[in-house]
């Protein structure tokens, strides 16, 4: 089975919005990566509605779609006619891509109910109605000893594909509707699933639909199905044998006291609040109820429709993951994370669980990082930070009130060394260099901020070494410098010497010169 709901890693945050909404807690955080646990996650699709960043999307099944080839037969929820403006020109248009039958899912609905209506008027016992895949799985989940209060039929869109394909033959069957959890519940009769937002991606332009009534035959009562009593009002069970309960939560904690419940009680359970009107897909088309409203007086009804012997009794299993967990392994978790005493657990439940056993309990199974839990980051954070502090080199004085408050190693070396005269110096050389001389010579620049809660921070930073480098440096360009002066006074006197033998030898070279050419030019009288 394809993963129906996933996560975008690169879109994650890590804000685990998505795990306080979860219901059934079935997102798990894990090496810097969320996960939808299939195996636990009843397809609600809270986390798609509710994650800021858009990290959650579902499988989409568009593709399956324009593959099909034609003709196919298309079963379309009640609530089609609140979420599209145009609902009729829809109809046109799947009859245009190749749908051979466009029909209403109320149909299948209204036989549904009447299976509801019969069974009901012999119960014992309470029952819950399974149209919502959404109720059977948290069922099958999370409450497997509830299975045998769920009516054992099954829904209207299974129903309904099963009668159009008696009716129609085997052709493919498209459902389009308002929940993401029908992908999974009816690919044994239904081909193709499809949510209103996908359909939307793939139909042409409307402008040029025709307007089309889908097919009959119509259903009587069930148009009503998907928003609040919608089930009891086709089931025609009167409301002081009935109760509505909407939206995940509610049912759980209706599941948990069910079974003290004593006669019969017809549960109209719904996932989503305000019933399939109420659903993520259908978040955002506001005045659906009205138009559905409308749309209920407008089209064509049919009080007399014949099941044609269908066979639509259904059992349910038990999908729990059923999970033992030592309290030893719980416990040291919890005093892992700074929580060795049932005081210390917060539940304060920003990590996503309710309290700080579950998120233990989620940390064995792996669902579950120890760092989820911000008071425990604060602890190391504020740890860590105590730590820095105290091993600084840097001298740290807190006061409040006149008073230290906190003093650091340093801070107190140099308080034992100079007493309370060290703040004196301090508020002298605010902002500039304090030198403190007492056989070895340090240096600190002095810095001072408060706090919001009107604590007082003296640091001294201390720059002794920095400062020992600039002398040392300052000490090696003198150096350097008079080297060099004393280089250039040699390398002058070296000069002057040379210049005087140069001048020597010269005088000498002439006076050798002179007495030659005076030689020279005595012997030449003699020509």
């Amino acid at each position: 089975m394809s993963e129906l709901i996933f996560s975008k890693e690169t879109d994650c945050r890590y804000c685990y919005k998505c795990l306080r909404k979860c219901p059934v807690k079935a997102i798990s955080f894990q090496h810097g990566k969320s996960k939808v646990l299939d195996e636990e996650c009843i397809h609600c699709g809270t986390c798609l509605k509710t994650c800021p960043q858009n990290a959650r999307s579902y499988r989409k099944d568009v593709g399956k779609f324009l593959n099909l080839g034609k003709p196919f037969l298309v079963s379309i929820a009640p609530s089609f006619f609140a979420y599209f403006e145009e609902p009729l020109k829809v109809v046109g248009a799947l009859k245009r891509m190749g749908a051979l039958v466009v029909q209403e899912t109320a149909v299948g609905a209204e036989i549904v109910s009447r299976k509801y209506k019969k069974l009901f008027e012999t119960a014992e016992r309470p029952f819950i109605t399974t149209a919502c895949p959404v109720v059977v799985n948290l069922v099958e989940k999370h409450f497997p000893t509830l299975r045998d209060r769920l009516f054992p039929f099954d829904s209207p869109m299974v129903t309904h594909a099963k009668f159009m394909k008696k009716r129609y033959g085997d052709f493919p069957v498209v459902f389009v509707g308002p929940c993401i959890a029908k992908k999974e519940e009816g690919k044994a009769h239904v081909d193709v699933v499809l949510t209103f937002e996908e359909l939307e991606e793939i139909l042409p332009d409307l402008n040029t639909a025709q307007e089309t009534l889908p097919d009959g035959p119509y259903p009587n009562r069930a148009r009503s199905y998907p928003s609040t009593g919608g089930v009891g009002i086709t089931s025609e069970v009167s409301w002081e044998e009935s109760v509505v309960i909407e939206g995940v939560e509610n049912l759980m904690r209706f599941f948990e006291q069910m079974e003290k419940i004593e006669g019969r009680l017809f549960v109209e359970a719904s996932a989503c609040v305000g019933g399939c009107l109420g659903s993520p897909i259908m978040s955002n088309r506001v005045p659906g109820k009205e138009r559905l409203k409308s749309w209920m007086k407008k089209l064509p009804t049919q009080p007399c429709l014949r099941e044609h012997d269908l066979e639509i009794t259904r059992t349910f299993s038990d999908r729990s993951k059923k999970v033992q967990i030592a309290e030893e392994e719980v416990q040291e978790i919890l005093t892992s994370i700074g929580k060795d005493d049932p005081s210390k657990e917060l539940n304060c439940e920003a990590c996503g669980y309710e309290t700080c056993r579950e998120k233990a309990k989620a940390v064995v199974l792996g669902k579950a990082e120890r760092e989820m839990c911000f008071t425990y980051l604060l602890d190391l954070v504020r740890s860590s930070s105590y730590r820095v502090v105290e091993e600084s080199p840097n001298a740290v004085f807190v006061k409040k009130e006149g008073k230290t408050i906190y003093k650091n190693k340093v801070a107190t070396e140099l308080l034992e060394k100079y007493g309370e005269g060290i703040f004196q110096k301090v508020e002298e050389n605010l902002g500039q260099t304090l030198t403190l001389d007492d056989g070895e010579r340090r240096y600190f620049i002095v810095k001072k901020f408060h706090l919001p809660d009107g604590e007082e921070v003296l640091m001294l930073i201390d720059i002794t070494r920095e400062k020992m480098r600039e002398e040392e440096l300052n000490r090696l360009k003198l150096e350097t410098l008079k080297k060099f002066e004393e280089m250039l006074r040699k390398q002058m006197r070296i000069a002057q010497e040379i210049a005087g033998i140069l001048g020597e030898s010269i005088a000498e070279t002439k006076s050798s010169f002179f007495e030659l050419k005076r030689s020279l030019e005595g012997e030449n009288d003699y020509l």
